[in-house]
């Protein structure tokens, strides 16, 4: 997934990067820590501080000031020795109302993506050749994944401060659902046996620079 993701934003970005026509950039979302409550599935046993994601993604203009793109972005956050890690791809949509140094664009999201609760066990074991892996499984450390795959729809607002013709600062603020067929799997595989929701949702604030336009 997060091939597919970093892969599917380079090639948008690129293709359509020319000026008055399109834009792309780097942009950090911040899900704060009451937030990363909505996601993490193991809340009543612990929980993780708040989930910076990191990625970016790229538009093109299209007559009357609507637009369509792609995005993409992943982070992780840990505590001991669970990791919390989630990524995301979107197709979007929207409009801009250009007002000379400031535009503004609302839009929405449509993708999906996964979240993955990883845990660390047995450490001190110290197999770790492939003869142990094969031959002698129980002397090898391992890591035991909580994962979820979802569907996801992103709603959100931003604000472009264009410094020059060709660069703009971006700010934004949106709300992601996401909702999941098929739950939460242990190791992408057993299905827990847990009454959880297979859906969540949880707001997001997030910045970057974008050049293009």
């Amino acid at each position: 997934m997060k091939k597919m993701i970093l892969i599917f934003t380079l090639i948008f970005s690129v293709s359509i990067f020319s000026i008055n026509f399109g834009g792309g950039g780097y942009i950090l979302n911040y899900i704060p820590k009451d937030q990363v409550k909505q996601i993490n599935p193991l809340k009543d046993y612990l929980s993780f501080d708040e989930l910076i994601l990191q990625g970016g993604g790229g538009f093109g203009i299209i007559p009357g000031g609507s637009y369509f793109g792609g995005e993409g972005y992943s982070g992780e956050t840990t505590n001991g020795n669970y990791k919390l890690y989630v990524s995301q791809g979107y197709f979007t949509f929207g409009k801009q109302i250009n007002l000379n140094i400031i535009n503004i664009d609302v839009g929405i999201g449509l993708g999906g993506g996964e979240t993955i609760v990883s845990k660390k066990v047995d450490e001190s074991r110290n197999g770790k050749s492939i003869d142990d892996i094969v031959n002698n499984i129980d002397s090898v450390p391992y890591v035991v994944q909580l994962k979820r795959e979802e569907v996801s729809i992103s709603p959100r607002a931003k604000i472009y401060l264009n410094l020059m013709e060709f660069l703009s600062v971006v700010i934004e603020g949106k709300f992601t659902y996401n909702y999941s067929p098929e739950n939460w799997k242990i190791e992408g595989e057993y299905q827990i046996t847990d009454n959880v929701p297979n859906y969540n949702y949880y707001y997001s604030f997030g910045a970057g620079i974008i050049w293009g336009f």
